[in-house]
């Protein structure tokens, strides 16, 4: 009993409502009348006008469903076998054999609707050689329409099956980033604490050293140092926050990867040191020693004077570098060689990954990772440029550092 609720709810309704099954029911209506009319039921004596219903009668109930359609359909081609075959109703079963095979072979479930059809030709063989002088002409005619109909409605079912998935796909990818980026604003939150605790903690420190201090020039300096920690403290809530509105439009927490796809490395492996130069640094060391461990021959170059980077910065260029790593283990030529870099300059930071790009398809890709490290760049005024060139893929991520207060 439940495997039959379970293939039946299976079956889809019939397209357009209420309207298709009255567009169904009046053209059965309008043919039968027509035949009618014209008197081909006279042929047919007592209860000509009877027989002649037959052939319409399976359109009629399609528009009750797939599954009394096709049974009805069946049941008709066995009562018209039962009264002799007359040619006249065999061909007025043909164009409703069509809508009705194509329908049915539609909304079925895949495994019904291949068998529908068949099952149709061959009930229509038996009897065929079941009935005395059926006409042959009229029953291949139908037999043709039916394999037809037959073909035309499993493309649909097929079109129809994969649109379904298709659509089920971007519904389960649609909840599984809802849950990633519901992680990434907690993941934030936290980051957030991280670097106003630090910069607060030492605002706390200077104003407590101000207290015991008699020199006016050392006051000066101290609350000059304040000054400079609570604007770098406003600067670091206003890029989280931007990141935090960013993070809707561009989906910078799917971009990470971090549940759809493989990473290069798992956030509690990072350093955790993230308002320092050194836990930077100590995070690019991690990723390149992973992918050394994934077989890869990695050149790591860091130039310049990192702790001239902002707190905040440092948090985006960590998922950054991270996004890089797993960008390279998603579509490097295994084993090959691959360059990253951290360059810090005189009025920007750049970070650089070079890389062979191998000819196989990732076995997974959001490809939305390129999209998040935009959305990270423009909160500091920064872009990204990626691209090609001799079999090489290189991404290039560059932040301006003019204007930013020099973090603590």
């Amino acid at each position: 009993m439940r495997n039959w609720t379970a293939w039946t709810a299976d079956i889809k309704p019939l397209p357009g409502g209420i309207v298709g099954r009255l567009v169904l029911v009046l053209l059965a209506l309008i043919m039968y009348v027509g035949d009618v009319w014209v008197g081909s039921g006279d042929s047919f004596g007592k209860y000509g006008a009877l027989k002649l219903a037959l052939p319409y009668l399976p359109l009629v109930a399609l528009s009750l469903g797939a599954l009394p359609g096709a049974a009805l359909w069946l049941a008709c081609i066995c009562i018209i076998a039962a009264v002799g075959m007359p040619g006249a109703l065999l061909a007025g079963l043909v164009f409703p054999s069509v809508i009705v095979v194509a329908g049915s072979c539609y909304l079925l479930p895949w495994r019904q609707a291949v068998l529908f059809p068949l099952l149709g030709e061959v009930v229509l063989f038996f009897l065929y050689l079941l009935v005395p002088n059926a006409p042959l002409f009229a029953v291949a005619m139908v037999g043709v329409f039916v394999a037809f109909a037959g073909v035309a409605g499993l493309s649909l079912n097929a079109f129809r099956r994969r649109h379904e998935s298709s659509t089920k796909r971007i519904e389960d990818l649609e909840v599984e980033q809802a849950k990633i980026r519901a992680n990434e604003r907690t993941l934030l939150a936290h980051e957030l604490h991280d670097i106003v605790a630090h910069d607060v903690t030492i605002i706390a420190m200077q104003a407590r050293r101000a207290e015991f201090v008699d020199d006016q020039k050392k006051t000066s300096e101290i609350l000059e140092g304040i000054g400079n920690s609570a604007q770098q403290t406003l600067q670091d809530l206003r890029s989280l926050v931007l990141l935090l509105k960013e993070e809707d439009k561009a989906s910078d927490a799917a971009g990470e990867s971090a549940t759809v796809g493989p990473s290069i490395i798992d956030l509690a492996e990072l350093s955790g040191e993230t308002t320092t130069a050194v836990g930077l640094v100590h995070d690019l060391d991690a990723v390149a020693d992973a992918l050394q461990s994934s077989g890869y021959e990695v050149k790591l170059t860091v130039q310049g004077e990192v702790a001239r980077i902002p707190a905040s910065l440092r948090q985006a260029l960590r998922r950054t570098i991270r996004e890089l790593g797993t960008n390279v283990l998603k579509h490097a030529v295994p084993a090959s060689s691959v360059e990253v870099g951290l360059y810090v300059r005189e009025g920007n930071v750049q970070l650089l990954a070079t890389n062979d790009i191998s000819d196989e398809k990732p076995i997974v890709s959001s490809k939305t990772g390129l999209e998040a490290m935009r959305a990270r760049c423009r909160v500091f005024g920064g872009f990204v440029e990626a691209g090609e060139a001799d079999r090489e893929w290189t991404t290039s991520v560059t932040i301006p550092l003019d204007g930013l207060s020099k973090a603590n």
